[in-house]
Formats: C-alpha cells, structure tokens, sequence
C-alpha cells in the first residue's frame, strides 16, 4: 500500500483492493483503494509535480455516512492541502513525503485528511504527449504547469499572403493561466532571442490569475470574470533543441523572462519561466 492515511482521525485500515504509482510527463499519479471490516470503502488519489508541487487530490467514500467525491481546490489544491518533506530519487524511484489538508463536497462537507507516503520503486514512464511544461525554479514567482493545450493556425488560407500562428496554454497549480502566441514553429526558433509584449500580435505571452472561489469540479473552460488579466512585455530565450531520458523524442526549451503588470503599474519585474515545449511541424 503506497498511501497511508486517516480520514477525520479515524486510520484507514483494511483490504487494499486497488494501489497505483507513476510517474509520467512531469506528474506523480498515486491511487489506492481502501474496503474496511465494517464494508465502508475510501479511495485517495493524490497528483503531485515532479518537484512535489500538489496538482490534484480526490477523495471517493462509499458504504458510508459520508459518501461521495471529495475535492482539493481545482487549480489551486494548495489553498486547503499540503504537502511536507518531500523527496524524489527518481534513479532508484524512492518517493516519501508527508500530507494533511481538507477536502470538500458541493462546498460544503469537508473531510480531514493526514497522512503519509513511502514508495522504494514507483513506475515510470517516459513522456510521449509533452505539450508545454513551465516550472519556475526561483521562489520569487512560482508557475508549475498541471495542464496544457496547444493549437496551429492558419490566417488568410488559401491567400498569397497565408501564414500560420502557434499557441500554447498552460494552467499552473496556483490558479495561474499563461497563454503563448509565436509566429513560427518552435524548432524555427533555435538560437534566437525575440522580444514580446501582450499586444503584438507575432509573439506575445499572456498571462492571468483566477481570483474566484473554490473551484471544485474540474474545468479547464473559457476565461470568465473570475480570472484577472494582467500585461506582460520580455523576451524568448536560450531557445534549443535538447533529448533526454524525460522524452521519447526531442523537445525545444528556453526561457520566457517577463515584466507582469497591472494597468500599467509593474507588479513582478524579470520573471524567469523555463519551458520545454514540443514542435507542431
């Protein structure tokens, strides 16, 4: 069993039906399901990112006076759930840290929720659907990307003047939303550094933060009011092909340095987001 935990104090202890470990594309997915003597049955999923940022917990009760889903915060786990003395071996898969935290149903039932995780071999499997991977390594501004999408354009199809645009989005596990617009093909990229600010319309990265209440159905749906958009000006850079054990297959990465600002007034100054990202030609 790869999770030990308790559910309002009470020790979930019984016959381990279900128990799951992987590491996979930046994300460590831990499952385990719980039957007790008394036939109540838990199941706990926690997602964490490779540098023990918290992406997901779910909690599922059944047989019980509490059935249910239980949530974390979507996009934003943090706010209710923690995660302590995290560590990663990732060559010999040694994986152990500590959690406690609330989670919620329909806002309005919570359970507490400790415990601990102990793993000697966790699977792993190389990344085949990378899309774009941001994860900030100074405490000064934090983004880790949980989620992301990306598109390719064409404008004027069909037209002598026909050209193709590339977009990227990520969420972040802390309510952060970035959206990255290039005018070329990352591997066109290679060795160049491009200036951007959030109106150009060839390159430019576009950033926001969710400011609503507890989310806790998953959606990654359309930008409403509950999301503040801020403005942004800096450059690509240190853009280059790279292929590690991470991948099946080559990858691009750089950096993104940005000014964040807020109508006009600068709110973080030279802002380090390294990136990987996959090619779309």
């Amino acid at each position: 069993m790869s999770i030990v935990f308790s559910d309002n104090n009470h020790p979930v202890k019984g016959k381990v039906k279900y128990d799951y470990n992987l590491d996979n594309c930046g994300q460590i997915n831990l499952i385990t399901s719980v039957k007790e003597s008394d036939g109540t049955y838990s199941q706990l999923k926690l997602t964490l990112l490779s540098n023990g940022a918290l992406a997901k917990v779910q909690y599922f009760k059944q047989n019980s006076s509490a059935d249910g889903n239980y949530f974390a915060p979507h996009l934003q786990p943090e706010k209710s759930f923690q995660i302590a003395d995290f560590k990663y071996e990732k060559a010999d898969g040694r994986l152990s840290f500590s959690f406690s935290g609330k989670v919620y149903k329909n806002n309005e039932q919570e359970r507490v929720l400790t415990g601990k995780v102990d793993l000697h071999a966790i699977e792993y499997a190389p990344c085949e659907a990378l899309i774009l991977n941001v994860m900030t390594v100074k405490s000064a501004f934090n983004f880790f990307s949980m989620y992301s999408s990306s598109t390719k354009s064409t404008v004027n199809p069909g037209r002598s003047d026909q050209y193709n645009y590339y977009t990227y989005v990520a969420h972040s596990n802390s309510g952060q939303f970035i959206n990255l617009k290039l005018e070329s093909d990352i591997s066109k990229l290679v060795g160049q550094e491009i200036d951007f600010d959030d109106t150009n319309p060839l390159y430019s990265v576009k950033y926001w933060e969710y400011t609503g209440l507890f989310m806790l159905e998953e959606s990654y749906g359309s930008l409403d009011q509950n999301w503040k958009r801020f403005q942004t000006r800096g450059k690509f850079t240190s853009i280059q092909k790279v292929s590690d054990e991470r991948y099946n297959k080559p990858y691009y990465k750089g950096i993104i340095v940005m000014d964040i600002l807020d109508e006009g007034r600068l709110v973080k100054e030279s802002v380090e987001l390294p990136f990987y990202m996959s090619s779309m030609d």
